[in-house]
């Protein structure tokens, strides 16, 4: 069972997924290397072993860095193919590199991998900033913060409303979201509600997040924001 809570634009166009490195490499593997694997006989399986990844000194959650491919010992001979069939997905989708570097057997003198450096990317424009938060969580924020019911399992909410509401919602208003029963020494014992500094902290994580993901939604002309 999936505990987080997955946020969507409601009209989201199916844009391709390489806005950022790690995203490039699955995109690469699906455009490039598994149609030549095809082409060859082979069905590839991902389970087993992923040719593509990210270069190690880079951030993969960024757009732009270094992508390392371990070239598939029966595509050796086809090198300048593959370099030519990259290359041109990437300028489909105006990514810009530098030249290509090559580790080569030291023996035979063949290609063994390839690392492709991504310099700049236009698609990184293209992805909606991620929510990252727990489902329980997202219920807080979205049903006593925000006051949006849930239909059919799932919240759907324009995304100008959704901005409209965050705007409304006070320090006040976590510290009350936030509280929960405790034992106060000072009142002999006494039972009262009292705010947690750390869920607290967590909840205005989350409250972020959700503006910048409308923020996003309304100056690329999204109007509908979804979370289920």
């Amino acid at each position: 069972m999936n505990m987080k809570l997955q946020f969507t634009l409601a009209e989201q166009p199916v844009h391709p997924p390489t806005h950022r490195i790690m995203d490039l490499c699955d995109y690469l593997t699906a455009e490039v290397l598994q149609p030549m694997l095809k082409r060859n006989g082979v069905k590839w399986d991902s389970r087993f072993m992923d040719f593509f990844s990210f270069d190690n000194a880079c951030n993969p959650l960024d757009p732009t860095g270094a992508i390392r491919l371990a070239v598939p010992p029966l595509l050796a001979g086809q090198i300048g193919c593959l370099e030519q069939a990259i290359v041109q997905e990437l300028s489909r989708l105006k990514i810009k590199t530098g030249p290509f570097q090559y580790e080569r057997d030291p023996l035979h003198n063949t290609v063994q991998a390839m690392t492709i450096p991504i310099t700049d990317n236009p698609t990184a424009l293209a992805a909606a900033p991620e929510v990252n938060m727990s489902y329980m969580r997202g219920y807080l924020v979205l049903r006593d913060l925000l006051g949006y019911e849930r239909v059919d399992g799932r919240y759907e909410f324009s995304a100008e409303d959704l901005l409209k509401r965050l705007s409304s919602v006070t320090e006040d208003k976590i510290a009350a979201c936030t509280a929960s029963p405790v034992r106060d020494p000072e009142m002999r014992g006494e039972v009262r509600r009292k705010p947690s500094p750390v869920s607290m902290k967590a909840i205005k994580r989350c409250l972020d997040e959700i503006k910048q993901f409308a923020q996003w939604a309304v100056s690329h002309h999204y109007r509908k924001v979804a979370a289920a």
